[in-house]
């Protein structure tokens, strides 16, 4: 049984394991393999309510983008658009 620490500190890995034992908790190597629902290839498969709210966001960014290129106001859409500071403790990505 291995048991991650944060620290990767030894002292640390023995209490935590000998607070499992003291609760005699049983343990099993890679469990999540052994359970009957769930496999390597399908448990990366994105939530549907995720799935749900992307589509939701393109349609609606979609119509805005129309509207707004329909009244000659894309421009500013989009000025006031890349205004809005980033949420906080959200790292931005680039895509270079």
């Amino acid at each position: 049984m291995m048991i991650l620490t944060t620290q990767g500190d030894e002292t640390e890995s023995q209490k935590a394991r000998q607070y499992v034992e003291d609760w005699v908790v049983e343990t099993w190597e890679g469990i999540f393999w052994k359970m009957k629902y769930i496999s390597p290839t399908t448990i990366i498969i994105q939530d549907i309510l995720h799935t749900l709210y992307v589509g939701m966001l393109k349609h609606v960014m979609d119509w805005v983008t129309t509207v707004m290129e329909g009244h000659s106001r894309i421009y500013e859409f989009n000025q006031l658009w890349a205004m809005i500071p980033p949420y906080r403790g959200f790292a931005r990505f680039n895509k270079l």
